[in-house]
């Protein structure tokens, strides 16, 4: 049993006019420029994505977009400063009720907390520059562990090196640890630290865009099921990322070797290792070089 948050805005006379759906739109409008683009990320039609805008500018009394002369394909649409102040409201307001329903249903229905770490402080040597704000299907690269695990946890920080990274989970009302510390057991325990007193903790990637809500949740129920277990998703019996611990491994989470990760007390620990299969190993393949970049971004383009 988990609390959703759906926030959902009406006009005067009762009639939604906007909700994740919009909001979603304005943001790839943002990222790509075009309403077009934005709807066929979507997989919506074009015709759909005109009438969400044209029905919230109405209720609002004031424009979301405007069209713009000299982009890629000669012209595209950009939020007016009204769309990105208003989409920016929405936002904040969307994640402190999220945030508060959170903190209201632990006090109400007390239970095992569950914490997230987004491990995002690789500088991406093989890699060329920062990968996490490579585009990936019309968004950053870093934009999809935070949709997949959106809403799933009592508490989850990104921890990183990179500015840019920081910035934009902070405009998304993200928790973010932004540090200069070199090795990959600085990022574990940073993260655990800043999560503070849950029950669990999952360590999640930053460059595996493909990983599914649905492998995260299955994790989560598992652990439910046996607390006392480390869960990690596996295809073919090949055990991959992300990794949860419970409590009992924080310790040593904190104490981990220099330059080790999560594996390395995963592999310490087999007997109490417990894995859930996926169906598609291109959801547990990280992006190291440019070329993987581009046979995930093959792989998700219809």
């Amino acid at each position: 049993m988990k609390p959703v948050t759906k926030i959902q805005l009406f006009d005067e006379n009762g009639e939604k006019f906007f909700g994740e759906g919009p909001c979603r739109l304005l943001e790839q409008v943002e990222q790509t420029g075009s309403l077009r683009c934005a709807a066929a990320s979507m997989e919506m039609a074009y015709s759909k994505a005109l009438k969400l805008v044209k029905q919230a500018e109405e209720a609002l009394g004031f424009p979301l977009t405007q069209r713009s002369v000299g982009g890629k394909d000669g012209g595209g649409s950009t939020l007016t400063p009204e769309g990105r102040e208003f989409l920016h409201k929405y936002e904040a307001y969307r994640d402190a009720c999220v945030q508060a329903n959170r903190e209201l249903y632990a006090n109400y229905f007390p239970g095992k907390t569950m914490g997230c770490v987004i491990m995002a402080s690789g500088l991406g040597k093989r890699f060329g520059g920062n990968k996490l704000m490579a585009e990936f299907g019309g968004q950053p690269m870093i934009a999809r562990i935070l949709a997949a695990t959106d809403d799933s946890f009592d508490r989850r920080v990104v921890v990183t090196r990179h500015e840019a990274v920081a910035a934009y989970c902070r405009a998304r009302n993200v928790e973010v640890v932004l540090h200069n510390l070199p090795n990959r057991n600085d990022t574990v325990r940073l993260g655990l630290e800043a999560v503070g007193e849950v029950d669990g903790c999952m360590f999640c990637p930053g460059d595996q865009p493909l990983l599914k809500k649905e492998t995260i949740e299955a994790l989560i129920n598992g652990w439910k099921r046996e607390s006392d277990c480390i869960w990690r998703p596996s295809f073919e019996d090949q055990p991959g990322a992300p990794i949860l611990f419970p409590k009992w491994a924080f310790s040593e989470l904190l104490t981990l070797p220099e330059g080790k990760g999560g594996g390395f007390l995963a592999r310490k620990y087999p007997e109490r290792v417990r894995l859930h299969p996926v169906r598609d190993p291109y959801e547990l393949m990280d992006v190291d070089t440019r070329e993987t970049l581009r046979e995930l971004s093959d792989f998700l383009a219809p």
